[in-house]
């Protein structure tokens, strides 16, 4: 018999501040709960295979789209609605398939690949600054200076968005996330995310009709391209709306990987200075920091046919919340999983999901975050908390506000 749980604690400051324990809770009663009755959710999918069957199976599980939103009146008749709804993490066959083909045909390995150089630029560029503010022992905020910049500079790079408007769109960018969070749709938030779809969607528009008559070698203008020689496959507003998410998601994600996998090296020096004297484990160390603590803890589905997870029957018509943190953390699937260890050689993970919605980004942010962390520790010799960091605010996309150091 299927146990049945509730989510509640999911909202306190206690489990957004330490979630793993209630997810060892769940993993204790099997890879599949049923939600008390009064939750927008029926079931919770917390096993790591359970979660890639969900993730897997598209034509069962579908994502929040326009159709599935249609009787939810606090998302009807706004710009943010509108802007998510477009996008390709937003929609379901065949029109997710249509839009990811654009994509897919834009964002390529090789694209990806030549970013390297602008990588370790910008890396380089932040680092000098990074190293001026911390002169004299002065704390530095490693979040804004670092974390934050560096994915947006680099998603500035790929998709053409001028320097000088990237710290522009910084607050808008969290403005429009907020209300993904488990509860965020609130009427403050859906008025603040509603005002930053104002101002961001007449920018892109605007961004996308430069590159129709002045090309560059950058993502929107490979889009454009891609989208007029495919017959008009994508519409004007489907392409400014994943403009805006793509980039909201490519610099978000890499932002807490940086944040986070800096915090688990510092609580844990004998890794630190491990990792110092061969850094030819990056890449490993960064797939384990992906593993421990992924950025974006949960995803959400809509059964469109009866079907059963894991011998659990699920009925059509449901929400299921896919938990792919405590997926992350397994015991059935990771030996001792709450246990940091870079040296399992294990990256098939789902921190960047799974199936027809695998991150677009994926590659993109396991190369920021192996070119961020090597030059970081290249560049100085004694990194240190200057203030504890802070409770996070939200559990989908888990990390630091702010995270306050010194540096030498």
């Amino acid at each position: 018999m299927v146990a049945e749980v509730s989510l509640a604690s999911l909202h306190t400051d206690e489990v957004r501040r330490d979630p793993y324990p209630f997810y060892a809770r769940l993993h204790a009663l099997g890879p599949v709960c049923k939600v008390a009755t009064g939750d927008r959710y029926s079931y919770v999918v917390h096993g790591y295979e359970a979660s890639m069957q969900v993730l897997r199976d598209s034509a069962t599980f579908k994502v929040m789209d326009e159709t599935l939103l249609g009787a939810k009146p606090s998302w009807e008749g706004n710009r943010a609605h509108a802007v998510f709804m477009n996008s390709v993490f937003f929609t379901n066959a065949p029109r997710h398939t249509r839009m990811r083909k654009m994509f897919n045909q834009a964002f390529t390995p090789r694209r990806v690949n030549a970013l390297d150089p602008a990588i370790e630029r910008l890396t380089a560029d932040l680092l000098d600054r990074l190293a001026e503010q911390a002169a004299g022992g002065a704390k530095v905020d490693f979040m804004s200076e670092f974390a934050f910049p560096l994915p947006a500079n680099v998603l500035g790079e790929l998709l053409g968005v001028p320097e000088a408007d990237r710290a522009w769109y910084r607050p808008r960018a969290l403005a429009l996330g907020a209300i993904l969070e488990l509860g965020g749709a609130t009427p403050d938030n859906v008025a603040a995310a509603n005002t930053a779809a104002e101002e961001i969607t007449p920018y892109f528009a605007e961004l996308a009709a430069r590159r129709r008559v002045d090309p560059r070698d950058d993502m929107v203008t490979a889009l454009v391209q891609a989208l007029e020689s495919d017959g008009g496959q994508l519409s004007d507003e489907e392409l400014v709306a994943n403009l805006i998410v793509v980039f909201n998601a490519g610099f978000v994600t890499t932002t807490h990987l940086l944040g986070n996998g800096l915090t688990l090296l510092l609580e844990r020096p004998d890794q630190l200075a491990r990792l110092r004297a061969d850094r030819s484990l990056t890449p490993r160390f960064v797939e384990e920091i992906l593993r421990h603590e992924v950025p974006t803890h949960f995803s959400v589905r809509f059964v469109a046919e009866d079907t059963e997870v894991a011998g659990v029957p699920i009925p059509a018509g449901c929400w299921v919340l896919v938990l792919l943190a405590a997926a992350n953390r397994d015991p059935d699937r990771f030996a001792h999983p709450d246990v940091f260890d870079p040296d399992r050689g294990e990256t098939s993970t789902l921190s960047f999901g799974a199936g027809a919605h695998y991150c677009l980004g994926a590659a993109l942010a396991r190369l920021e975050g192996r070119r961020g962390l090597d030059m970081l520790l290249e560049r100085f010799a004694d990194i240190r908390l200057a203030e504890q960091p802070g409770t996070p605010r939200q559990l989908m996309l888990r990390g630091h506000e702010q995270l306050w150091l010194t540096l030498r």
